[in-house]
C-alpha cells in the first residue's frame, strides 16, 4: 500500500539521532501492543485491560498517522509519551494485578521512553507527571490489595487477585517484553548513534580541509602552506620553495573580464597539481590573488627549477578559445630553504626573486 511505503520511507528518512530513536519506539511500541492484545485474550485478564490495550494500539496509530503522514513529529512526541505513561500504562496497572504483577516493569520503560523521544522543557514535565502518576497508581494499589476476614481474602472489585502461576507467567512475559524493548531500542538507538558520529565525523574532515583550500582553485591556502613549513624538517636541503606570479593578470581581467580571469587562475592550478603531486611530501598553495606557493623534493636546485619550469612551459602553451593568439605565462623565484635561517626569510627572498624576475622581462624563473 502506499501509505505503508509512506511511512517506511519517512522513517528511513530520519536524519537526527531523536527521530530515529522515536521511529524505533514507535515501531517496537506497535509490536509490545499487538502481543500484549494476545496476551489478554488468552489468559482472559479481563475487559478493562483490553480497552486499555485497544487504547495503546488506537493511540500509536494516531502518533504515526501525526508524525509521518501530516509530518507534526513534535506534537506525534509528546503524544505517545503522554498515551504510555498516563493512559496506557495505569489501566493495564490496576486491570492486571497492580504491584502484585510486572506492570512496574511496564512503568519504568515508560519513563525510560520520555528522555531521549522528548526535549528540554517538555522532557522534564513529561517526567515529573509520569513519576506523579506511577507513584499515585501504586500507592492506590496498595489500599486495593485484597483484606483478610476470618480464613479466607475479601477480592477487591478494581483489583484483580493472580495466582501464583498467574503471577509468575506475567512475571516472566512482562520481563521478556521489556527485557527486548530495551535490548532492541539500545542496540538500534547504538547503531544510530554509530552511523551519526561517522556522518559527522566525515563532516568535520570535510569542513577542515575546506577551512584549509581556496575556494576558487581548490588549492591549499596560505594557512596550510605554514602548517606545512612549519611540520617540515627543519632546514632541510632538499626543500626548494618557489613563489609564481601570473604575468599581466590586471591587464587580462580588464581585457576579457573576472570570469575569464578565474579561469585563467583555475587551469594554472590543475597544471600545477598534475606536475607536483601533493601525497609525496610536496605543496602547492594559492598564495593569494594570482600569487601561488610551490614546495618541492629535489637533489639539487637545477631538478627543483626544471620541475617549476615544466608548468610555466604548459601554462605559456595553453590555448584560449576567447583569443587563439592569447599567451598567459608566469614569473617566480626559487629557493632552497636550508639556505635561511627560517622560513619566513626563504619566503621574502623567492619574493625578491619573483620581483626580479619580474624586472627581467617576465615569464621566467630566477633562482
Amino acid at each position: 500500500m502506499n501509505w505503508m511505503k509512506k511511512i517506511q520511507n519517512a522513517i528511513k528518512e530520519q536524519d537526527t539521532l531523536e527521530d530515529r530513536f522515536f521511529a524505533v519506539v514507535v515501531m517496537v511500541g506497535l509490536a509490545i501492543v499487538s502481543v500484549s492484545v494476545v496476551v489478554t485474550i488468552v489468559e482472559e485478564i479481563g475487559f478493562i485491560a483490553n480497552i486499555g490495550t485497544a487504547i495503546g494500539g488506537i493511540m500509536l496509530l494516531i502518533v504515526i498517522y501525526e508524525a509521518y503522514i501530516r509530518g507534526r513529529i513534535d506534537s506525534a512526541r509528546i503524544m505517545i509519551c503522554y498515551t504510555f505513561n498516563c493512559i496506557v500504562i495505569p489501566i493495564a496497572f490496576f486491570s492486571c494485578g497492580g504491584i502484585d504483577s510486572g506492570m512496574p516493569l511496564y512503568m519504568l520503560a515508560g519513563i525510560f521512553t520520555i528522555i531521549p523521544v522528548l526535549k528540554g522543557r517538555n522532557r522534564i514535565i513529561c517526567l515529573i507527571i509520569s513519576f506523579l502518576m506511577d507513584i499515585g497508581c501504586i500507592a492506590v494499589s496498595y489500599f486495593m490489595i485484597p483484606k483478610t476476614v476470618g480464613h479466607g481474602a475479601v477480592q477487591s472489585k478494581l483489583l484483580p487477585i493472580l495466582s501464583l502461576k498467574a503471577r509468575v507467567m506475567d512475571m516472566i512475559s512482562s520481563v521478556i517484553l521489556i527485557g527486548l524493548y530495551i535490548i532492541i531500542t539500545m542496540a538500534l538507538v547504538m547503531d544510530a548513534y554509530q552511523k551519526e558520529k561517522a556522518k559527522r565525523e566525515v563532516l568535520l574532515a570535510k569542513l577542515d580541509d575546506l577551512s584549509r583550500r581556496d575556494e576558487l582553485t581548490g588549492l591549499y591556502n596560505r594557512r596550510e602552506l605554514f602548517r606545512f613549513l612549519e611540520n617540515m624538517p627543519a632546514l632541510d636541503d632538499s626543500y626548494y620553495l618557489c613563489m609564481i606570479d601570473i604575468d599581466h593578470f590586471k591587464e587580462l581581467n580588464d581585457t576579457y573580464g573576472h570570469v575569464f580571469g578565474d579561469r585563467v587562475l583555475r587551469t594554472l592550478a590543475g597544471i600545477m597539481e598534475q606536475e607536483i603531486p601533493t601525497n609525496g611530501g610536496e605543496l602547492v598553495v594559492r598564495y593569494g590573488g594570482e600569487e601561488f606557493m610551490v614546495v618541492v623534493k629535489a637533489g639539487q636546485k637545477t631538478q627543483a627549477v626544471k620541475r617549476i619550469d615544466r608548468i610555466r612551459t604548459r601554462f605559456v602553451d595553453t590555448k584560449w578559445v576567447e583569443d587563439a593568439g592569447l599567451t598567459t605565462a608566469f614569473s617566480g623565484g626559487v629557493v632552497c630553504c636550508a639556505d635561511y635561517r627560517n622560513y619566513d626569510e626563504a619566503i621574502n627572498h623567492a619574493d625578491k626573486l619573483l620581483y626580479k624576475a619580474k624586472q627581467n622581462g617576465r615569464n621566467r624563473l630566477e633562482m
